[in-house]
């Protein structure tokens, strides 16, 4: 939209990594913006603010109805029912997330991606899909510590040209507060019990703000979602695009992939995940869109190019194998995906902190699978992993139901050691029996313990990470040190 801002007051709350970059596209983008965090600490933050002279301030007591902002930008860890947030509406203020106003300041179309499970994966593949077909497309949002070049997506908002693409992750968190928010290809991977202590424990408060990334498109945009998905609805407006055994579009199978017709033997891609089949599936259909949206747009484009090559191919292959006695087909194109977009998938080389393998010892692996903060997430992983397992699970319950896992557990084929804040409450929802720890390096100090050659530590905790770390990548950072301490002993 490119929206300017010249002039406008813009309150922004929260003074983390979003809240910094939201202030500096407000800038750049003519606004006079100011940063508050309710928080004490972010001194860094602070002071880099301030170098820049945009007004940053802790522990906040103040109001944005007092006349001091035109608009507030939100950031994703500040809940929606925030008194300031209220305040603010209840003033006629107009509150708007991060991804809002990177949408109102870009001139480059977004891409966006959503789920509870595999959207950071998903995401950098759509980003490779389209790189690999030449769209200069810039990895953002809300991907962190992914390994790949990543930024915020107001920051990214301010970088990009009209001709490239941003291809964002974006969390339940960055959706409440979107009014206009339109990305042109759009998709939710999965939608499973997480983050119910926001949402008053109600899963179908969480499935709904996930929902909103599709409400702004129209007929001109794509949404992409799995194939009779009993949780993620296909929308009404956008063209939509499915995926999954029983995809239209792109079918997964034992030993291949279908997307639009083309066949992807599941040998020749570096992965062997079954999930990572369905992320690749997704990925490819995300890509797709962007492209027919960009060849719509700009007939000239290299978007358009590829698509026409892949297109009179695909219609010549047709009409060798057409008889006399085919029928007529309609007067369209088919559609196709280009094999320079499908050939991205093949460049993916894995996730720091996602099924990350460091080593093993003695015939010993160690997994770091920080990034696993539910349920799903841990059957998910150690489902994908044939070799027995020692899970390391731990840290925060965010009101999930862990009893799915002691379904999985009741093998005793896999160990849990459980460690953290909640480690105990969660052993009773297990069904006790299993060791608990204040800490997780005890935990892995037991796990090696008791490993044995063919068997694998996989640090899967299901929970969030601020009983002891700072985030999921400084955990995961710090399970990393732990483990190369001990690989390299």
């Amino acid at each position: 939209m490119a929206a300017d801002l010249a002039g406008v007051r813009v309150g922004i709350l929260g003074i983390g990594r979003s809240g910094v970059a939201a202030a500096k596209a407000a800038r750049h983008a003519g606004g006079h913006p100011f940063v508050v965090d309710e928080k004490a600490g972010a001194p860094g933050s602070v002071l880099e603010l301030r170098s820049l002279g945009i007004a940053a301030a802790t522990e906040w007591t103040g109001s944005f109805s007092s006349g001091n902002a035109d608009l507030v930008v939100t950031s994703p860890g500040v809940p929606k029912d925030n008194p300031r947030l209220q305040e603010a509406l209840s003033a006629g203020i107009e509150v708007i997330g991060e991804i809002e106003l990177a949408y109102r300041i870009a001139k480059a179309p977004i891409v966006a991606l959503t789920g509870t499970n595999g959207k950071s994966t998903t995401t950098v593949m759509t980003y490779l899909c389209l790189e690999s077909a030449g769209q200069r497309p810039i990895l953002c949002g809300n991907i962190y510590g992914s390994g790949y070049e990543e930024m915020p997506l107001t920051e990214a908002a301010v970088a990009a040209e009209a001709d490239q693409v941003l291809v964002a992750e974006v969390s339940s968190f960055q959706l409440d507060f979107t009014p206009t928010f339109r990305p042109v290809s759009a998709g939710i991977t999965n939608i499973w019990e997480d983050h119910l202590n926001r949402y008053g424990g109600s899963m179908a408060a969480y499935a709904a703000v996930k929902h909103l990334i599709f409400a702004h498109q129209t007929a001109e945009d794509y949404a992409v979602v799995r194939a009779h998905d009993p949780v993620v609805r296909p929308p009404k407006g956008p063209i939509v695009l499915t995926f999954g055994s029983g995809g239209e579009h792109a079918q997964v199978e034992t030993d291949q992939l279908i997307i639009l017709g083309t066949r992807l033997a599941a040998k020749d891609l570096p992965f062997k995940e079954p999930h990572n089949y369905q992320n690749a599936a997704m990925a490819a259909l995300l890509g797709y869109g962007y492209l027919r949206v960009r060849r719509d747009r700009d007939p000239g484009s290299e978007a358009a190019r590829i698509l026409h090559t892949a297109e009179a191919q695909a219609e010549a292959t047709i009409a060798a194998r057409r008889s006399v006695y085919s029928q007529r087909r309609p007067n369209q194109k088919p559609w196709v995906a280009p094999p320079e977009l499908l050939a991205g998938l093949k460049q993916f080389r894995g996730l720091s902190h996602r099924m990350e393998v460091l080593g093993d010892k003695s015939g010993v692996k160690v997994i770091n699978n920080s990034m696993c903060t539910n349920v799903d997430a841990i059957l998910k992983s150690a489902t994908a992993i044939r070799e027995p397992k020692h899970l390391l699970i731990g840290g925060v319950n965010k009101g999930l139901d862990f009893r799915p896992l002691r379904n999985y557990l009741a093998n005793r084929r896999d160990q849990a050691y459980l460690y953290g804040r909640d480690a105990a409450a969660i052993n009773e929802t297990l069904g006790g029996g299993w060791p608990v720890f204040a800490k997780l390096r005890e935990a892995f100090d037991a796990a090696k313990a008791a490993s044995k050659p063919g068997e694998v530590i996989m640090l899967s905790p299901g929970c969030a990470s601020f009983d002891e770390f700072e985030d999921f990548r400084h955990r995961g950072n710090v399970f990393k040190e732990l483990a190369m301490e001990w690989l390299k002993s």
